[in-house]
């Protein structure tokens, strides 16, 4: 699959590339606006049914001190399954539910530990705000409607906060950066996708500017 094959070959690249340390890493990280674009893989799960494995892609922005860094990103995962909600008259008191697109934006606190060479691995706790785009109940063959209470119970399962964490590496090459991170959100059993979700990334970050004077 070509997006398999693209996070491998950006894996053995980080891999590979020798971890030179220098002066002009250090400047061109710290006190820095990175701005980024990322892709990779989610896992979803919903109420009720099977779970599945969805393309994501998203933008993010990097606002960073000599070992930390404040984290925002906005993300899409083109999810596209069934879902379930409450409905005295459905069949098992279970009403079908279609959920297409699942986005989210993400705020987080980062710290950089320590540097190896080109290498800065990276952890942090933050907030994601996860919002389903379209969800519909289904009605079977033999209904001409969908009671609205059972609407009013979709509409209120499209959207969750939660705990954001993550954990990742960053190889530096003078204002360029690529990285591999994992993000985790726990479930929720009041929205439409409720077991935990996980997304797996890479990526590249330029860094635009410095942020010294602001972000202090």
């Amino acid at each position: 699959m070509r997006m398999t094959r693209m996070f491998i070959a950006v894996a053995l690249t980080l891999a590979v590339v020798p971890a030179v340390s220098t002066a002009q890493d250090t400047r061109d990280f710290g006190d820095s606006w990175f701005w980024g674009a990322k892709a990779g893989v989610s896992t979803v799960s919903p109420t009720y049914g099977d779970g599945q494995t969805a393309a994501t892609y998203g933008v993010e922005w990097l606002i960073t001190r000599t070992h930390g860094a404040l984290y925002i990103s906005a993300d899409q995962a083109n999810v596209n399954l069934t879902s379930s909600v409450f409905d005295p008259s459905a069949d098992n008191n279970l009403r079908d539910v279609s959920v297409d697109k699942l986005r989210s934006a993400g705020f987080a606190a980062l710290v950089f530990p320590k540097r190896f060479g080109r290498f800065r691995p990276y952890a942090g706790l933050g907030v994601s705000l996860a919002f389903i785009g379209k969800a519909r109940p289904i009605a079977s063959g033999s209904e001409t409607e969908v009671d609205d209470d059972v609407f009013e119970r979709v509409d209120s399962r499209k959207s969750m906060a939660a705990v954001l964490s993550m954990a990742g590496v960053q190889a530096q090459f003078n204002k360029v950066a690529l990285f591999g991170q994992a993000s985790f959100i726990p479930g929720n059993k009041d929205f439409l996708l409720s077991n935990a979700l996980g997304f797996y990334e890479f990526g590249v970050r330029y860094n635009l500017a410095t942020s010294r004077g602001s972000f202090k």
